[in-house]
């Protein structure tokens, strides 16, 4: 922990994302989405281990999914970028609301878990979400979801804004183009914590490893004493 300007400011990973108050965030990881990403099978297999250990370790856990809201309704600005996204002309293909589908197999919200749903590419635009991180006593956030460039993106520098530090699941994040992919963390990368499933999931079992060393050692000055 570096101790500046009156502030504890974390260090290493493991003070990143202590679970204590670190929180998961899974964005719109349903079928009809993630199906779309050109990295969707190790996206969806990454993932999966990293919300298992983030269970196991009782991180905070956040579901968001797409609601209802038409191409149409989202405004011109919205439709523009969104045209750019995906790179299409044709907007009569579009006039549905996004197809979002079930959750990916494996990755089903559980009881107790947070279910949200949003209509913009942010998780903290016209939710509850950021009212649940400070009920839980959040300071970090652990994005992983589709799509890189919008929603993780978005959410993950409105983070910063708020006071929240923002990590990126590398392995576990994901979007329709490979190139879009490969060009975002370019920037990313200088701005954000960005780290492997492994990586952060290791980190959670030094954790534990740590604390079950600490109960032991009390455990031992209590019997001597």
């Amino acid at each position: 922990m570096i101790r500046w300007a009156g502030m504890d400011i974390v260090e290493t990973l493991d003070e990143l994302v202590d679970p204590k108050h670190t929180a998961l965030l899974l964005w719109d990881l349903t079928d009809g989405i993630v199906g779309k990403a050109f990295n969707s099978k190790s996206l969806a297999t990454n993932t999966q281990k990293l919300l298992a250990a983030a269970r196991k370790h009782h991180v905070l856990t956040l579901h968001a999914r797409q609601n209802t809201t038409r191409w149409e309704d989202a405004g011109p600005a919205m439709v523009r970028m969104r045209m750019k996204q995906f790179r299409t002309k044709n907007l009569n293909a579009y006039r549905r609301a996004i197809a979002s589908g079930g959750w990916l197999k494996g990755l089903r919200p559980q009881e107790g878990e947070i279910v949200f749903e949003k209509s913009l590419p942010n998780a903290f635009l016209g939710t509850k979400f950021e009212w649940w991180l400070w009920q839980h006593s959040i300071k970090t956030i652990v994005l992983a979801g589709v799509s890189l460039e919008t929603g993780i993106d978005g959410t993950a520098r409105t983070a910063l804004d708020r006071g929240f530090y923002a990590v990126i699941a590398q392995d576990c994040v994901g979007s329709r183009f490979e190139d879009i992919y490969n060009a975002a963390f370019g920037s990313l990368n200088r701005i954000f914590d960005v780290y492997s499933s492994a990586d952060i999931i290791a980190a959670w079992e030094r954790g534990k490893q740590h604390g079950r060393n600490n109960s032991r050692r009390k455990r031992a000055d209590g019997s001597q004493r």
